[in-house]
């Protein structure tokens, strides 16, 4: 029995998204059903490769190969993986004896390599067609391009033809165009790492960053040993918020050798923003001394490693050399900002801003830390800069979050406006799909949490013995004033978003994917991996409670308490019209929390999180402490008293002075967390209830608005 194409499609797809476990445990039944099904084998033995099984892919390769001995897909797949195991050559004088076509042959031994494919197909086209094709894309002459290729390709094109095609419409900057070209060559010779390394840039370039993902997996797995191919999927996993993702390619080809400036850059930035800061100042102080950047990246990872005053010390030799630095002054100005010393901060902002007004960030972080009068000059400035022609999408969209925040106090419509262009320009470049909120909780509730609540009841159970306090809640929700008061507790130490909890879960994510049994060894080893991820994230071991404030923490309750029993959660509410109002008014790190440009999104998430937490409370009903944001407002010590209790902390009325105990808060409430309670945020959203209509009634149709 022939194995169903969706089952096939379905299998495909986990692994172009890089879930290889779900992908074999979708396959393997296929196989045992149908041990002639070619294409399943094929698939199985990309899974087992992906996921480490040399042995077990070598054998589904050769299954595949023996049902299929001419399929140039099967050929090329076992080149690849052989060449990860240094033993492509054995694959090209394999072929050879098989007598495959010549074209063929030579692409397999590009694959076989290490170094990936390139186009070959030519077409009808000349050496003189090519010479003079590849002269006019050099130069970005898209228009003779598209002339002298229209003819050609009517008489059917190579891929080569299709490449060069690409090539001069990304140059012009039809991005659109170049992916259609390039996708064109790639129907004709899917395994050419340079047609797909272009269509990656030119779908990032459109704006599609999930699809470039996918395309950008597939480079770097057909080229293991090409550079440029791991730079590319790094960078591309960094422009899609995977920022662990980017930190394991990079380490993966530094290990394979790949060990140039570029590399340790992305191995740098990546390994920074997966709060693996010591790594990050390693990669970043391996660089070329005189490497474009190379301080400043250096600085920024000393600054994400807890290290304030090495990179204090950085920056002030960067701007020693020149005091006009615009990126220097604006990322110590920011860094000033998390230490609470505010004068120095606006002082570097403010010389930033005058030395370019069009960068936007230093004018954004200056907006969100202190109110303009109307006549400042940054703000004239800023405002002369957002009306030039030629500003990029990315610039003018910081500009419009600075300025929205700049003009609101005194001129709320255009606030208004500002940051409707601004939330518009940040969700076409990183789109928002509404369907991942609930899946993740589908996830979460019907994948995950039936193993290991079957393995409990079984008696299994973890011997971690760290106990971390978990802090979550909606983004602008009260998590930095809670995580606030516990820190000021003379038995706890705050560690802000950590986000290891997901990387430190994955085996165990990937075990349950695949079918196996949790067992004791497994959740302490999960819950041992969490607990020295968080040392590393923190900055080292402490003897003391350490709060971890990670965001989507909330989804991963059941986890949490099967790998960490001693651990304590603390969900934080708040009205859903305060909380999203002030995530529809915040800017947050491109790619990531991409429902915020979206009202109906944020909706979508406040209604993910209620779900889930309702859900946890019903079958957990003792895991989590629920702290409401009004409640802590009207009655601090009452709540603080049974906020501590719940984490096993004696009363100590120091937690109510917890704003003059504040060192560094690198999140958007740095300001907020260094003065006492107030309440003048809470009901905020009744004076803008006309510019988050939409949200309120997206709230009203879930069902989720407060009933006073």
């Amino acid at each position: 029995m022939t194995p169903p194409s969706s089952d096939i499609g379905t299998a495909r797809r986990m692994l172009d998204h890089g879930q290889p476990a779900l992908a074999r445990a979708r396959l393997l039944p296929l196989v045992a059903q149908d041990a002639t099904a070619a294409e399943a084998w094929l698939l199985l033995g990309r899974a087992e490769a992906d996921m480490g099984g040399t042995v077990a892919a070598r054998g589904a390769f050769a299954r595949c190969l023996a049902l299929a001995p001419s399929e140039p897909v099967a050929w090329m797949e076992l080149a690849i993986f052989e060449a990860g195991q240094g033993r492509g050559g054995d694959v090209v004088k394999q072929a050879r004896k098989a007598a495959l076509p010549q074209m063929l042959l030579t692409m397999l031994r590009d694959a076989a390599s290490g170094t990936g494919a390139r186009a070959t197909g030519t077409g009808p086209a000349t050496r003189a067609d090519l010479a003079a094709l590849s002269r006019a894309s050099d130069s970005g002459e898209a228009a003779t391009v598209e002339r002298r290729t229209r003819p050609l390709l009517a008489k059917g094109g190579g891929a080569v033809l299709w490449g060069l095609l690409g090539q001069a419409r990304a140059r012009a900057g039809d991005a659109k165009g170049a992916v259609e070209a390039y996708a064109q060559g790639l129907r004709r010779e899917p395994y050419a790492v340079d047609l797909r390394l272009g269509l990656v840039q030119a779908r990032l370039a459109a704006g599609a960053v999930p699809a470039a993902l996918v395309d950008a997996r597939f480079a770097a797995r057909a080229a293991p040993l090409l550079a440029r191919a791991q730079i590319v999927f790094g960078r591309t996993a960094l422009r899609a918020g995977q920022s662990d993702l980017a930190s394991d390619v990079a380490e993966a080809a530094l290990t394979r050798g790949l060990r140039d400036d570029g590399q340790l850059a992305l191995a740098a930035e990546a390994a920074m923003q997966a709060r693996r800061g010591d790594l990050a100042v390693m990669r970043a102080a391996a660089r070329r001394p005189d490497a474009p950047g190379r301080d400043l990246l250096l600085a920024a990872t000393q600054d994400r490693a807890g290290q304030a005053d090495a990179a204090l010390a950085t920056y002030g030799e960067i701007l020693a050399r020149d005091p006009e630095d615009v990126a220097a002054l604006t990322a110590r100005g920011q860094l000033l900002q998390t230490l609470g010393r505010a004068g120095a901060a606006e002082a570097d902002l403010r010389a930033a801003i005058a030395a370019d007004p069009a960068d936007g960030t230093a004018f954004r972080a200056l907006a969100y830390a202190t109110r303009l009068d109307p006549g400042d000059e940054a703000l004239a400035a800023t405002e002369a800069a957002r009306a030039r022609p030629d500003l990029p999408a990315a610039a003018a969209r910081t500009l419009d979050y600075g300025l929205a925040r700049a003009l609101a106090p005194g001129d709320p419509a255009r606030a208004a406006r500002h940051l409707a262009q601004a939330n518009a320009a940040m969700l076409d470049a990183y789109p928002y799909d509404p369907r991942q909120p609930a899946a993740q909780v589908a996830h979460a509730r019907d994948v995950v949490w039936p193993a290991i609540r079957t393995a409990m009841a079984g008696g299994v159970a973890s011997d971690c013995t760290a106990a971390p306090i978990f802090v979550t809640g909606l983004p602008r929700s009260g998590t930095t004033l809670v995580e606030a008061i516990l820190a000021a507790h003379p038995d706890v130490v705050a560690g802000g978003e950590l986000a290891v909890l997901r990387r430190a879960t994955a085996p165990l994510q990937a075990a349950i994917a695949a079918g196996a049994p949790v067992t004791p060894d497994l959740l302490t080893a999960t819950g041992r991996a969490y607990a020295d991820a968080a040392d590393r994230a923190a900055g080292g071991a402490t003897d003391r409670r350490r709060t971890d404030k990670s965001i989507f923490s909330f989804l991963e309750v059941g986890t949490i308490r099967a790998v960490l029993p001693r651990a304590r959660i603390v969900v934080v509410t708040r009205d859903p019209r305060d909380t999203g109002l002030s995530i529809w008014r915040n800017h947050f790190r491109e790619g990531t929390h991409r429902y915020a440009a979206s009202q109906e999104g944020i909706a979508d998430q406040i209604a993910a999180f209620h779900n889930a937490i309702g859900f946890w409370q019903e079958v957990l009903p003792d895991a989590v402490h629920t702290l409401s944001y009004e409640a802590l407002l009207d009655d601090p010590e009452g709540q603080a008293r049974a906020l501590l209790a719940a984490c096993d902390l004696p009363w100590d009325p120091a937690v109510l002075s917890f704003h003059e105990a504040a060192s560094r808060v690198a999140t958007l409430s740095f300001a907020q967390v260094r003065q006492p309670i107030y309440t003048s945020s809470k009901g905020g959203w009744r004076a803008s209830a006309e510019e988050i209509a939409p949200l309120i009634a997206a709230l009203d149709r879930k069902g989720l608005l407060p009933d006073a």
